[in-house]
């Protein structure tokens, strides 16, 4: 029994350095918020783009599957396809949503919090738009 008391020994006097050691203070990194906006909405602009692409695909496999001369080894190929896309179209739905609430989120805080006069929010507009047509996803 003291055997084992003894073994766990280093662990307790390890637990206690860590927690006895100070966080060195974490040092405050500041996000140009125009950079961040622009990745942001790069990003969706992306995931919409993708969300069409997708939706054409599949659109045209169902429209494809609907065909009477269409053999049914193809169709059975196209459903399994379908099948295959279907967590893949479920992701860039969910990413997207998630994206919204991000940018929505990100927006009302700026608002609140940096641009509080109009003239700081119509700056940050065209800030915003020139670092979105430099990176050319608009």
């Amino acid at each position: 029994m003291a055997r084992g008391k003894l073994r766990l020994l280093p662990f307790v006097f390890i637990f206690t350095v860590l927690a006895a050691c100070e966080n060195e203070p974490t040092k405050k990194v500041t996000v140009n918020p125009i950079q961040f906006m622009a990745d942001l909405h790069c990003e969706a602009v992306s995931l919409r783009k993708a969300r069409f692409e997708l939706a054409d695909k599949m659109r045209f496999m169902e429209d494809t599957l609907m065909q009477s001369s269409t053999s049914d080894s193809a169709k059975a190929l196209l459903r399994t396809q379908l099948d295959n896309l279907e967590p893949y179209k479920d992701s860039i739905v969910n990413r997207s949503l998630e994206l919204s609430k991000i940018i929505k989120f990100t927006l009302d805080s700026l608002i609140e919090q940096e641009f509080t006069e109009m003239v700081q929010r119509k700056s940050f507009d065209v800030e915003l738009a020139a670092e979105l047509e430099k990176r050319g996803c608009r």
